[in-house]
C-alpha cells in the first residue's frame, strides 16, 4: 500500500471517528448547546444535529461526486477532508448556549450539515480511488482494508468516549477530543492533496471523454444502477445499526447496563466487525465478491428469525452478544464484498457522481432510519424478536438489487 492509498482511506477514519464521537456525547452536549426554551428537550435536540449530519449526506454525494468526475478524485477527496475537519474544529471552541444563546444550538447544527455533507462523498470516493489505481500490490486487501477501516476509525471514537465517561477526566475533555480530530484532519487534507490523481480519471482527460454534467448524465443514463446503489448502500447498514444503536437501548433498557459497560461492548463489536471485514479478502481472492456477498444474504435470510426469537426468549447479556455477534460477520463480509461492487456499477466518467449520491442516500433513507423502523415494529408487534423480520426483508431486497446487475457490472 502507497502513499496516494493511504491518503486517500485516511479520511474514512476521521469522518467515522467524528461521526462515532459525536453519537456518543451527545448525551454530553445536550444540556450545554440545547435549553429547554427553545421547544425540545435538550437531548432531543442534541439528537437532532446527530441526525442532521445523516440527512445532508445525499447532498454531499452530488456535490462531491460532481468534483470528483468533473475535476478529479484528488480535489474532491481534499475538500471533503476540510470540510469535516473545519467544523470539527468550530465545535472544540464553540461556546455553551449560557455564553451566546440560541447561536450555539443553530452553530452546532450547521457543523453537523457540512459534516454530513462532507461524509456523503468521501467513503465512495475513497472506494473509487482504490478501484481505480494500477499496479497496487494486495488490491483486493487494500480494498478489504478501506471497507473495514471505517469501523477502526469508530472504534477509536468509542475509546475516547469511554475515557471521557469516567471521572479521570474533566468535564470539558469533550473538546480536547475534538480538536485533536480537527489537528488530524488538516493533515489528512495536507497529504490528499499531495497524492496523485487516479490513473482512470487521467485517461479520462487524455480521451476528452469527461461528462459536461456528470450528475445530470448518471440520471439520464443510469437509473436502474441508482436505484440498485440506493438499496444496497442502505441496506448494507442495516444490520451494524441494529447491532450497535437499536441493541444499545435493549442494553439500556431491559438488562440495565451502564454506560461504560454499553461502550465497551460496541467498541469489541467495531473491532471485531473491522477484523472480519479484513479476513474477507481471502473468501473474495478465492471466490469472488457476488458469491460471497449472496451467501451472507442467505445466512441473514435464514437465519435471523430463529437467532432473534432464541435471544429474546433467552434474554441476558450472553444472548445480545450472540446477536450481536451474528449480525457483525454477516454484515462485515458484505460491506467489505459491497466496496469490490459498487465501483463496477458506474462508467468511470459518472463513477463517482453514481456511487456518491446513491449511497448517501441509500445510507440516510435505510440506515438511518433502522433504529426507529426496528422500534415502530416492536411497538406494532409486541414482539422483541420483531427486528429479525425487517432484517429478512431488507436480505430479500439486498438480493434483488444484486441479481438485477449481476450480470453487466462493468470489469
Amino acid at each position: 500500500m502507497n502513499k496516494n492509498t493511504v491518503a486517500a482511506i485516511g479520511g474514512i477514519v476521521l469522518e467515522s471517528y467524528n461521526n462515532t464521537l459525536y453519537g456518543y456525547f451527545a448525551v454530553i452536549l445536550a444540556p450545554l448547546f440545547f435549553s429547554a426554551d427553545l421547544g425540545v428537550s435538550p437531548i432531543t435536540g442534541s439528537f437532532l444535529a446527530f441526525a442532521a449530519g445523516y440527512m445532508a449526506r445525499p447532498f454531499g454525494g452530488i456535490l462531491f461526486g460532481y468534483l470528483g468526475d468533473k475535476y478529479g478524485r484528488r480535489l474532491s477527496l481534499t475538500f471533503s477532508s476540510l470540510l469535516t475537519t473545519f467544523p470539527t474544529l468550530i465545535i472544540a471552541i464553540l461556546p455553551t448556549y449560557s455564553s451566546i444563546g440560541v447561536l450555539a444550538p443553530v452553530l452546532l447544527i450547521a457543523c453537523r450539515l457540512f459534516q454530513g455533507v462532507a461524509i456523503g462523498g468521501d467513503y465512495t470516493g475513497a472506494l473509487i480511488y482504490v478501484a481505480e489505481q494500477r499496479g497496487l500490490t494486495n488490491k483486493t486487501l487494500v480494498t478489504c482494508l478501506t471497507a473495514s477501516i471505517g469501523f477502526f476509525g469508530a472504534s477509536i471514537g468509542v475509546i475516547v468516549s469511554l475515557f471521557s465517561s469516567t471521572s479521570l477526566l474533566f468535564s470539558g475533555s469533550w473538546r480536547y477530543s475534538f480538536l485533536s480530530a480537527a489537528l488530524v484532519g488538516f493533515y489528512v487534507a495536507y497529504m490528499r492533496w499531495k497524492m496523485e490523481e487516479s490513473p482512470s480519471y487521467i485517461e479520462l482527460k487524455k480521451e476528452n471523454t469527461i461528462e459536461a454534467n456528470p450528475i445530470l448524465a448518471t440520471f439520464q443514463k443510469d437509473k436502474k444502477k441508482l436505484f440498485v446503489s440506493v438499496i444496497l448502500g442502505g441496506a448494507n447498514f442495516v444490520p451494524i445499526y441494529l447491532a450497535t444503536v437499536y441493541i444499545n437501548l435493549d442494553l439500556k433498557e431491559l438488562l440495565s447496563c451502564t454506560n461504560e459497560t454499553i461502550l465497551l461492548n460496541n467498541l469489541i463489536v467495531f473491532l471485531c466487525s473491522g477484523f472480519f471485514a479484513l479476513l474477507s479478502s481471502i473468501l473474495i481472492t478465492r471466490f469472488g465478491e457476488i458469491k460471497l456477498v449472496k451467501s451472507c444474504l442467505i445466512y441473514f435470510l435464514f437465519l435471523s428469525i430463529p437467532v432473534y426469537i432464541w435471544v429474546y426468549s433467552n434474554l441476558s447479556l450472553f444472548s445480545i452478544i450472540v446477536l450481536q455477534a451474528f449480525l457483525m460477520i454477516g454484515d462485515a463480509f458484505q460491506i467489505a464484498a459491497l466496496a469490490f461492487i459498487l465501483p463496477k456499477l458506474f462508467p468511470t466518467n459518472r463513477r463517482y457522481s453514481g456511487m456518491g449520491f446513491s449511497y448517501a442516500l441509500g445510507t440516510a433513507i435505510l440506515g438511518g432510519m433502522t433504529p426507529l423502523i426496528a422500534s415502530w415494529m416492536v411497538l406494532s408487534t409486541h414482539l422483541l424478536w420483531a427486528p429479525g423480520i425487517f432484517l429478512v426483508i431488507i436480505s430479500l431486497l439486498y438480493w434483488f438489487a444484486v441479481h438485477i446487475v449481476e450480470r453487466d457490472l462493468i470489469v
